[in-house]
């Protein structure tokens, strides 16, 4: 094997945050379901992201802190100037607008808890996976 395809262990950890943080998404999606409330206030303080969420719903929070966690892994792949735009970086446009298309369906499912929103997760989900996977081997 070439020294460029292999997995490096930095490779390794940002597969695991990113299955982590998806799974940690579905626990907020079941929270959500389940009506599980939680009152209080996060102060975020970070690089990239300072604020203050005010919720009643556990599962929010769960959610947004997995979608700041898959941001923030997926902002961290190494990019390099002197390659051409390959599939990977092809991807990652779909990739981020499947992510934008799935917080909103959460958002919708959230505020309606209509089955056609869950439905719409599950299928994103699926993409979404199948699309970090892609972009992961490559």
């Amino acid at each position: 094997m070439d020294d460029d395809t292999r997995w490096k262990p930095n490779d390794i950890i940002r597969l695991v945050v990113v299955i982590g943080s998806f799974l940690l998404f579905f626990v907020g999606v079941w929270l959500l379901v389940k009506g599980i409330a939680a009152e209080g206030t996060v102060n975020l303080k970070s690089a990239l992201l300072s604020g203050t969420i005010k919720a009643t719903s556990a599962g929010l929070y769960i959610c947004f802190f997995a979608v700041f966690v898959l941001f923030a892994a997926l902002a961290a792949l190494p990019r390099s100037k002197a390659q051409p735009v390959g599939r990977p970086e092809r991807m990652m446009r779909l990739f981020w607008g499947l992510l934008v298309a799935m917080v909103f369906c959460t958002v919708g499912f959230a505020v309606t808890g209509s089955a056609a929103f869950s439905g719409a997760i599950g299928i994103l989900l699926v993409t979404l996976g199948s699309v970090v996977f892609s972009i992961l081997n490559d």
